[in-house]
């Protein structure tokens, strides 16, 4: 469902102006970094595997769990062994026991942030517990496990900043959820870009808010001690909507022109809501 703005609400604002407003905060690599170095001193492994998993597809399993709107989740779980298998596939060329005991080179040097370093990818399927033998309890054991991680991860974290940060939805603002907001504006809209219509929810964090932003140490298991801080695979941050006190301070409407191709343009409808939490 679109929820749009009434008629004098509107605001409408030139391309130019929109990219202005969206523009990336100017300080990002200080900023992550300064985050990165918080969350390796506050949270555990498990705590950051847990963190991570908000980051995958299972994030919805994770709300509806806490949510009690479902329990059984057969399906995904089957999905979840069906990824593993290609990735197996995948990994063919390395040792790779299926469903999360790949062996990887420890001495293989990656790059982040420009950055080299000899740091392994979190795997959701170890995280996860996901075996060839994985049934619907077991799973919603590992969920309520990572429920209870979270809930501690986000109790204990101080954001420490002032920070505008953007949700997008095709919906009205789910308030009971586990969200990943983004500090880029564009990067929120991005898998909305085939839409009309969108809504964007500008929330400005305040320095005391409970969240958690997905930094370098949330996405590989820092073994070597060599990964670079900051935030260079993602701008993204964790928070409980349930937890939040927000309130509406302004509304406004973009269209925006949307490239398609070479030869084709359509308008976006942006409703834009800035929210202040406490």
């Amino acid at each position: 469902m679109f929820f749009g703005l009434n008629e004098g609400e509107k605001e409408e604002v030139k391309h130019n102006e929109i990219e202005k407003v969206f523009d990336y905060v100017e300080d990002m690599e200080e900023l992550g970094k300064k985050l990165d170095r918080k969350n390796r001193e506050a949270f555990s492994k498990d705590e950051l595997d847990s963190i991570f998993i908000t980051d995958t597809k299972t994030l919805e399993d994770i709300n509806s769990l806490r949510n009690k709107e479902k329990e059984n989740f057969d399906e995904q779980i089957e999905e979840l062994k069906q990824e593993a298998l290609k990735t197996e596939i995948l990994f063919a060329s390395e040792e790779f026991d299926i469903f999360g005991s790949m062996s990887e080179d420890k001495t293989k040097i990656n790059v982040l942030g420009n950055t080299k370093h000899r740091e392994i990818k979190k795997n959701k399927f170890r995280i996860l517990d996901i075996t060839k033998n994985t049934k619907n309890e077991q799973y919603v054991k590992r969920l309520q496990e990572i429920i209870v991680s979270l809930d501690k991860s986000i109790e204990k974290a101080k954001f420490g900043f002032n920070l505008k940060a953007f949700y997008a939805s095709t919906d009205v603002l789910n308030n009971n959820d586990y969200n990943l907001l983004y500090i880029n504006p564009k990067n929120a809209l991005e898998k909305f870009k085939n839409f009309d219509k969108v809504n964007l929810y500008n929330i400005k964090l305040k320095e005391n808010t409970k969240a958690v932003a997905l930094t370098n140490i949330a996405y590989y298991d820092n073994t070597n001690k060599t990964l670079p801080i900051g935030m260079n695979v993602s701008d993204k941050i964790l928070v409980d909507m349930s937890k939040l006190n927000l309130e509406l301070k302004k509304q406004k409407l973009f269209r925006i022109n949307q490239e398609i191709d070479e030869m084709n343009a359509q308008t976006k409808i942006v409703c834009v809501y800035e929210y202040e939490a406490s």
